[in-house]
């Protein structure tokens, strides 16, 4: 995995997930910060229509038209179906940008819905899920899945003589099976996901706005204690990333740091995003 992103809360946020070119969200300064980067981008997965989540694609779209790079690489925005935030932007786009070299298309989804991004022995693709933000506007997050085959379970104990001959008599689709497993999962800004979404997922991308409670005062945004939590009930296996923390955190981002950011129940590792800096992690 190998993960490029920014967020700062109220004024702009955007992942790059580089192994699928996907960028998730597009907040101001994204096409900046990305440079060439930008013309790699195949796929843009907007969790809601906030301006500091979509600001971004005004400088996206530009660049893709005037910049060195492949002038003629579609790109693809993949949006919550009915956000009239995001089609607002779609209207601004489509009259400032009215002569695109390049194949520019907006597809809504729904939670539920899947994005194919490749095939083969052991395919991908992204699967929307919801999450809550603010009610009046509806958000999405996302997984990135990849299908992978293992031993039947119902062979656990077998030997390599007994799953040679069940193969030559029935062939290998009797001992293999397939499964999902989720690589990323990323849910924009939100409150706690629930676990069941993001599963066993290897990376989890959570907002953790609060690193206190008590400075919550709306419910829509989730603090730490709960991005860990989540991360604790679904059994995420690399790395918990916490990200879209206030700024009033600066000095306790620091702090949290330098106790090493063990948490008790927690197996995997915790990242916490610095606001305003920009982070790779591998």
């Amino acid at each position: 995995m190998h993960v490029l992103l920014y967020s700062k809360a109220l004024y702009s946020t955007w992942l790059y997930y580089s192994p699928d070119r996907l960028l998730f969200d597009a907040g101001e300064g994204a096409s900046s910060v990305l440079g060439n980067k930008a013309f790699a981008v195949r796929r843009v997965f907007l969790s809601h229509g906030h301006a500091d989540h979509i600001g971004g694609l005004v400088g996206l779209v530009n660049i893709r038209n005037n910049a060195m790079g492949d002038k003629e690489k579609e790109l693809s925005i993949y949006y919550p179906k009915g956000n009239y935030l995001v089609t607002e932007m779609m209207a601004f786009l489509a009259r400032t940008n009215r002569r695109l070299s390049y194949p520019l298309e907006w597809i809504p989804l729904d939670a539920g819905d899947r994005v194919e991004l490749v095939g083969g022995q052991t395919p991908r693709y992204v699967k929307a899920f919801p999450t809550v933000h603010v009610h009046s506007e509806k958000s999405l997050g996302y997984n990135v899945v990849e299908t992978r085959h293992r031993l039947r379970q119902e062979l656990a104990g077998a030997t390599q003589a007994e799953i040679v001959a069940r193969v030559r008599a029935n062939g290998k689709g009797a001992v293999t099976e397939h499964y999902d497993q989720k690589l990323f999962s990323y849910g924009g800004d939100s409150v706690a996901l629930r676990p069941a979404y993001v599963a066993d997922t290897e990376v989890l991308c959570h907002d953790t706005t609060f690193l206190d409670e008590e400075d919550r005062k709306e419910y829509k945004h989730a603090t730490l204690a709960e991005a860990i939590q989540v991360a604790r009930e679904a059994r995420v296996k690399k790395e918990l990333i916490c990200f879209h923390i206030s700024s009033r955190y600066k000095a306790k981002v620091r702090e949290i740091e330098r106790a090493g950011g063990h948490y008790e129940g927690l197996d995997c590792r915790v990242t916490l995003v610095p606001p305003g800096r920009i982070v790779l992690v591998d």
